[in-house]
């Protein structure tokens, strides 16, 4: 506890803006979330909004909470602390180091040997010829290139997915790329289902009201989801509420 207020003192005001500019993000954010709530137009769309909402106010009550603690610890703890007493400089050694007379310690001088002893010669030996132990390497094995997945094919031009392709078998976080652009476009989702033909469809993320030429649509993690067959589906969907029909990709989840 000492160490965190030693730690927090001195900085403590500064702490303030960072705290505030969370806040206003997740002001922000709720306000967002509760505008794509009135504009929304199917149950999955106000089920992903109100989930924002609630990520949002938690986080705003929890950055709330965090600068009431700043306050908090400014304007009482930091005063009832006497730092004389738990601040204390390091106490001296007990004990004296004697000083050092170099002028005793001095080396004493190294004998030098007569130049008129003549050094034996040493009698040279002779050296032995390594032996070289050669095998022959036994050659790679040949890699075989697995086969990419053709792309899905879909009847509108402005709803594709291009990668995965048809049948891909994935695994981790998966990139799903394609097109999303119609006339009149609003906005457009990514849903999961279960099996080839899904009787229920899942939003992956929330909606996106950019449209996308052939680029990243969005971002599957497949970690959690059991090993299995799976579909995943693209919604195109106009200013009046209309979509063509959605561009479907079968996947196979494998761990």
């Amino acid at each position: 506890m000492v160490q965190l207020l030693r730690l927090l003192g001195p900085y403590v005001v500064w702490l303030y803006p960072i705290g505030i500019i969370i806040l206003a993000i997740y002001v922000r954010a709720w306000l967002l979330a509760s505008r794509d709530l009135r504009a929304s137009l199917f149950s999955l769309e106000r089920e992903v909004a109100v989930r924002r909402m609630r990520r949002a106010a938690s986080g705003a009550f929890c950055a709330f909470g965090v600068l009431i603690g700043f306050f908090f610890v400014q304007f009482f703890l930091m005063r009832t602390f006497d730092w004389d007493k738990i601040i204390r400089p390091t106490p001296k050694p007990g004990f004296d180091i004697p000083p050092v007379d170099y002028a005793e310690t001095a080396a004493a001088p190294t004998a030098t040997p007569d130049p008129r002893t003549p050094s034996p010669t040493p009698s040279p030996s002779p050296t032995r010829r390594p032996t070289i132990d050669w095998k022959p390497t036994a050659a790679a094995p040949a890699v075989t290139a697995t086969p990419q997945a053709p792309p899905a094919s879909c009847p509108t031009a402005g709803v594709q997915i291009t990668q995965p392709g048809q049948g891909a078998q994935v695994s981790g976080r998966v990139d799903i790329r394609g097109t999303a652009n119609i006339g009149g476009f609003d906005f457009y989702k990514v849903e999961l289902g279960l099996g080839e033909n899904p009787a229920r469809w899942t939003s992956i993320s929330d909606v996106h009201h950019n449209p996308v030429n052939d680029g990243l649509l969005d971002v599957l993690d497949v970690s959690s989801l059991p090993a299995g067959t799976y579909s995943i589906r693209l919604v195109v969907v106009d200013i009046t509420g209309n979509f063509p029909p959605p561009c479907e990709v079968r996947l196979v989840v494998t761990h």
